[in-house]
This record gives structure tokens, sequence and C-alpha cells, in this order.
């Protein structure tokens, strides 16, 4: 991410602690996705389990989201809802390496909102 103790890097870190991932699955991820070679001090074989591991975790989580939302645990609207917020996420984080930063912002309060958004989708 970017700056340590920015404010990117403070979301991130966050939304990693509670998500499914590892920073290295993440970066994995990534790699991936821009058609990156690998690069990390991994065996290419260490890193290829990973990628088949993380696919599977991609994999697992949309179907647990269909099942979830078809018994009713998580709202119908929540795709739309985690989307809209993962577009507004993307906004922050590209904002700190553009000269056009937003101006003070306050991660605590982003943090809260985004749990709170979590935690009412869900009927549990």
């Amino acid at each position: 991410m970017s700056n340590q103790g920015s404010n990117s890097n403070i979301l991130y870190t966050h939304l990693v602690a509670n998500s499914l991932f590892t920073p290295r699955q993440l970066s994995i991820i990534l790699k991936q996705l821009r058609g990156d070679s690998k690069t990390e001090k991994i065996s290419s074989g260490a890193y290829y389990r990973q990628v088949k591991q993380c696919r599977k975790k991609v994999i697992s989580i949309l179907h647990s989201m269909i099942i979830l939302q078809s018994m009713g645990i998580v709202q119908s609207d929540a795709s739309a809802t985690l989307s809209k917020v993962a577009e507004q996420l993307a906004v922050i984080f590209a904002s700190e390496s553009s000269s056009d930063a937003i101006p003070r912002l306050n991660t605590n309060d982003v943090i809260s909102v985004i749990d709170e958004v979590i935690k009412r989708m869900s009927k549990l």
C-alpha cells in the first residue's frame, strides 16, 4: 500500500485483519491479476500453491454469499452495498497516491462506517 501510517495503510490493515486473506495472499492475487511474474522469495511450487489456495478462497466466499443471501441471513442488497463501499475505498486509496489527496480523512470514522454497514447487512 502507501506510506506507513497513512490513511490508506490504516484502512487496508483493518480490512485485511478482518478478512480471510493474509497480506501475502492479497499480494499474490494482485500479481496474478496484473499478469506479473513471480518475484517473491518463494519457490514456484509454493507460489502456485498459494495462487490455487487464493482462487479456492475467493470461490468459497462467493458461494458463501449466495448461500447466506438465499437463506435471508445477508440482505439481498448486500452485493450492491459492498460494491459502493469498495468503490469509495478505491477513491480513498487512489487519492493518497495523487496530488489531489482528500484533506484530513478521519480514518477511524471511515472504519466505523464500514464496520457498521457490514453489521447491518447481516440479520444474524
